[in-house]
């Protein structure tokens, strides 16, 4: 399924071209985990409108966002970077990493404080908008340390989703983990927003394949 570009998109909290894509890869991780089991940490929760139409049905709900919202939810108020070096994050095993621009600096901290023990599963969904950054050649920071690579890279953003399966294999081992399942709408390479869910088991590496291909996703934009 492609999606509009981001350029130009002003910030809001669910481009309208992506909200169904958003919301059947979030069904998903739901179905995937068990919404018994499911304990989210939402780092950019905004008004709410995913919380409404998936997460209300987890186990568990905490939401974090700069802005604050008078509603049901229990949320941070705060900087979800500082939230996320701070709090427990073993109490989640669902991290949704909505970001208006890239989600990888909140990823890089949650593999450097989340392990996996082995057989335990953990859902994670990413909107990645890195497209304007690799047509210009520049890998951002959190990407390189991710993936091991610096500075700029010429024709970088021709591997754009190349890039993103070694981004999430990477997450994955980090966390002593392997990519059990993968879910993506949205157009390869370009500047177009991705939108990305995974399933991530802790296993040994010769217990799981892994395919970065993904599986479609047939919601349709709203």
């Amino acid at each position: 399924m492609a999606l509009n570009s981001a350029r130009g998109s002003p910030k809001v909290d669910n481009a309208r071209s992506g909200k169904a894509a958003k919301i059947e890869i979030r069904r998903n991780i739901l179905a995937a985990i068990g919404a018994g089991e499911a304990h989210v940490f939402d780092a950019f929760a905004g008004a709410g409108q995913l919380y409404r139409a998936v997460w209300h049905e987890a186990a568990s709900y905490v939401g974090c966002d700069q802005r604050y919202f008078a509603d049901e939810r229990k949320m941070f108020v705060a900087d979800n970077r500082r939230v996320l070096r701070a709090i427990d994050l073993a109490a989640f095993n669902v991290f949704d990493l909505d970001a208006y621009g890239a989600p990888w600096e909140q990823a890089v901290i949650i593999t450097a404080r989340r392990q996996l023990a082995a057989g335990e599963r953990m859902g994670m969904v990413f909107t990645e908008g890195d497209g304007l950054a690799y047509n210009g050649n520049v890998v951002p920071r959190a990407v390189a340390e991710l993936v091991g690579i610096n500075g700029k890279v010429v024709g970088f953003h021709r591997r754009r989703d190349q890039v993103q399966g070694w981004i999430i294999n990477a997450i994955a081992a980090r966390m002593q983990g392997v990519v059990e399942k993968r879910w993506q709408a949205g157009k390869v390479g370009g500047t177009a927003v991705n939108y990305i869910g995974i399933v991530v088991s802790g296993a040994a590496r010769s217990a799981a394949g892994l395919d970065n291909r993904g599986e479609g996703i047939s919601a349709n934009p709203s």
